[in-house]
C-alpha cells in the first residue's frame, strides 16, 4: 500500500498539481451531487441481496440490508484481504439478527458470485462498446481483453464450485495433508449445512439468483452515471456510452489491484490510463479519479461508521 501510495504521488505530480486542481475548482459546490449514483447502486445491491434470503421469519429489512451492505463493503475496501474481509462481518450479523446461520452465510457466498459474474459481464458490455465508440490502442484492448478472460474464468469457477461441496472437499483435502486445526474439524456437521443450503439454493431457486444477478449488472450500470456527471461537471461532457465504456474497463482496472486496499494507485493509474487511451488527455483523468476518491471516501467512512455501530 506504500509503494501504491508512492506510485500515485508521483503520477498526479507528473500529470500537474496546479493543472488538476484547476480542474476540480469547475466542480465547485456541485460536488455533492456525485455522491448521490453511488447511494442508489448501493440500494440495488441490497435489493439482489434481499432476493437470496429464503426465510420469512426473522428476516431482516431493506433498509438493515442497505446498511450492512454498504457497511461490509467498506471493510472490503479497507483490508487487504482481496475484497473477502467484509463478508465475515455480514454473515455473523445476519444471524446475529435470528436467521440461520447456513443461510446468512449461504446468500453472503452466492451474492460474491453473484457480484463478480455480473461485473465481469458489465465489463465485456464495455469490451463490446470499444469499436463503436473509442479509438483505443490495440495492444491496450488486448491488454484488457485478457485480464477479462482471466477474471471471467475466475468468477465461473467461483460460482460452479458453490453447488459442489466446497466446505466439505477443503475439509477432506486438510485432512489429506495433515493440515486440519481440530477446531475446524468439529465444525464438520456446520460445513455440510453450508454445502447443503448453496447446493440447495442453486438446484430449487434458479429465478431468484437470475434476477439477483439481473439486479446487480444494473447497480453496476449505475456507476456510469456517475462517470457521466463528473466529466459534464469538469466542463468535458461524454455521451452514455462513452460514459459506460470508460466506467466498465476502469473497474476491470479495479479488480487488477484487489491485492491493495482501495485499489490504491492501480485505479487511479487506470483511469488516467483509459482516458489518455480516450483522447481525453492525462489531466481530466486524474480529475476523474480524484472526485470518484472523494465519493468513496465519503461512502466508506458512513460504512466503517455503521459497521462500529452494529452491535
Amino acid at each position: 500500500m506504500g509503494l501504491a501510495l508512492v506510485f500515485l504521488v508521483w503520477m498526479l505530480h507528473k500529470v500537474g498539481w496546479q493543472t488538476i486542481w484547476q480542474h476540480l475548482l469547475r466542480v465547485g459546490w456541485w460536488w455533492p451531487v456525485l455522491l448521490l449514483p453511488y447511494g442508489v447502486v448501493t440500494w440495488l445491491e441490497a435489493v439482489s441481496w434481499d432476493y437470496l434470503l429464503l426465510s420469512s421469519t426473522h428476516r431482516p429489512s431493506l433498509a438493515r440490508l442497505y446498511r450492512l451492505r454498504l457497511s461490509g463493503e467498506a471493510l472490503n475496501t479497507m483490508t487487504p484481504t482481496a475484497g473477502l474481509g467484509g463478508e465475515p462481518f455480514k454473515a455473523s450479523r445476519l444471524a446475529a439478527l435470528g436467521l440461520p446461520w447456513e443461510e446468512a452465510t449461504a446468500s453472503v457466498v452466492i451474492h460474491k458470485g453473484v457480484a463478480i459474474l455480473s461485473l465481469v459481464l458489465y465489463i465485456f458490455l464495455g469490451l463490446g462498446l470499444v469499436p463503436f465508440l473509442l479509438p483505443l490502442d490495440g495492444s491496450l484492448v488486448m491488454f484488457l481483453g485478457l485480464g477479462a478472460f482471466l477474471l471471467a474464468g475466475g468468477a465461473l469457477l467461483f460460482v460452479l464450485v458453490q453447488g459442489r461441496g466446497p466446505c466439505m472437499w477443503s475439509l477432506r483435502l486438510l485432512e489429506r495433508i495433515g493440515l486440519c486445526p481440530r477446531r475446524l474439524k468439529d465444525k464438520e456437521e456446520e460445513l455440510q449445512s453450508l454445502d447443503a443450503a448453496m447446493a440447495s439454493f442453486y438446484r430449487e431457486h434458479p429465478g431468484r439468483g437470475l434476477l439477483s444477478l439481473a439486479l446487480f449488472l444494473l447497480a453496476w450500470m449505475t456507476h456510469a452515471v456517475e462517470v457521466y456527471l463528473i466529466f459534464w461537471l469538469l466542463g468535458h461532457p461524454i455521451s452514455w456510452g462513452v460514459a459506460v465504456c470508460l466506467d466498465a474497463l476502469a473497474m476491470l482496472f479495479t479488480a487488477m489491484g484487489f491485492f491493495i486496499p482501495a485499489s490504491l494507485g492501480v485505479q487511479d493509474g487506470g483511469n488516467v490510463l483509459l482516458a489518455l487511451g480516450f483522447h481525453l488527455g492525462a489531466t481530466l483523468g486524474a480529475a476523474f479519479s480524484i472526485l470518484r476518491r472523494l465519493r468513496e471516501a465519503f461512502w466508506m467512512g458512513l460504512g466503517l461508521l455503521l459497521a462500529f455501530q452494529e452491535k
